[in-house]
């Protein structure tokens, strides 16, 4: 498929939901930032949704964990708080981002729209549940021998407290999630429209899953390796066409591509604007250090 083909509108259509998608998740760790810290003012909402949009663009080239530290330095800035209650804020947001995660995994290899795979055994879920208590074991045995582990994991728990009003996190965090995936799905849609596509639910799911797998692997050529494969395998089959492996390429490499350049634009204007304006004020005020007059001191006449 030649660039030419692609339709520009579905393409902006796409970046859009794409955007609104993360300000809804950013919207959501707001509300646990609300929650972790309640004996301290609250964080501005536009300070929130504007160091998780930047983290998310920058995500694109520093991996996940790239992004949340970037979130993280941001937050800093604009709160007296801690890095680790806002890595434990940034782990309660994700507690559902993952659920929603597993919920379609598992509807997806249910119902074989990934052939080849299936639903993962009795034994594969008891190895990850073993997995899970060791590591919880192993981080309280340190806890218990360095304090500066048992300080952080402290500070940590503070920022998962929302996790412990289970209606509330429903209400105020879990819900964003699903309005993120609602328009993720749609920005999925956009971008199959626009390399003229097959475009239907079940064809934004499987795109969506791909996705997803790929995140897996922390090293980004072989996570986008995975996830084109797994969409080359699976579109064909699920959409019953005969979509070719030249234009699902065309398809991937097109749009996470764009949205990688977008959210790299996005994120690098938010940066320049944050640490802009902090110089400006820093100038300011050197300025106007510098325009005090002196007092004058006074002149003393020698006796005699």
């Amino acid at each position: 498929m030649s660039l030419g083909n692609v339709d520009p509108l579905w393409l902006v259509a796409g970046v859009v939901l794409h955007l609104c998608s993360q300000l809804a998740r950013g919207r959501g760790w707001f509300s646990v930032l609300c929650a972790a810290h309640p004996e301290e003012a609250q964080p501005r909402r536009r300070d929130v949704l504007a160091a998780w949009i930047a983290g998310a663009g920058a995500s694109g080239v520093l991996s996940a964990r790239g992004g949340d530290a970037l979130r993280i330095v941001l937050m800093r800035r604009h709160m007296k708080t801690t890095c680790p209650r806002l890595v434990g804020t940034l782990a309660a947001e994700t507690v559902a981002e993952t659920a929603l995660g597993a919920l379609l995994t598992v509807w997806a290899l249910s119902a074989g729209l990934v052939p080849g795979l299936h639903r993962p055994g009795l034994a594969t879920a008891a190895l990850i549940g073993a997995g899970a208590i060791v590591v919880v074991l192993a981080v309280r045995r340190a806890a218990r021998r360095f304090p500066a582990v048992g300080r952080a994991c402290t500070d940590a728990k503070c920022g998962l407290a929302v996790l412990g009003r289970p209606g509330r996190y429903l209400r105020c965090v879990a819900s964003w999630n699903v309005l993120s995936r609602s328009l993720r799905l749609g920005s999925l849609a956009a971008f199959l429209a626009a390399f003229a596509l097959p475009v239907s639910l079940t064809a934004a799911l499987v795109v969506m899953v791909a996705h997803s797998s790929g995140r897996l692997l922390p090293f980004s050529p072989a996570s986008a390796a995975t996830s084109l494969g797994l969409l080359i395998a699976a579109f064909p089959a699920v959409t019953h066409t005969h979509t070719g492996a030249a234009q699902l390429t065309a398809f991937y490499l097109g749009s996470t591509g764009l949205l990688t350049v977008v959210g790299l634009i996005v994120s690098g204007l938010l940066l320049v604007r944050e640490l802009g304006l902090a110089g400006a004020r820093t100038a300011t005020a050197e300025a106007l250090e510098r325009l005090r007059v002196p007092r004058k001191t006074p002149v003393r006449v020698p006796a005699g």
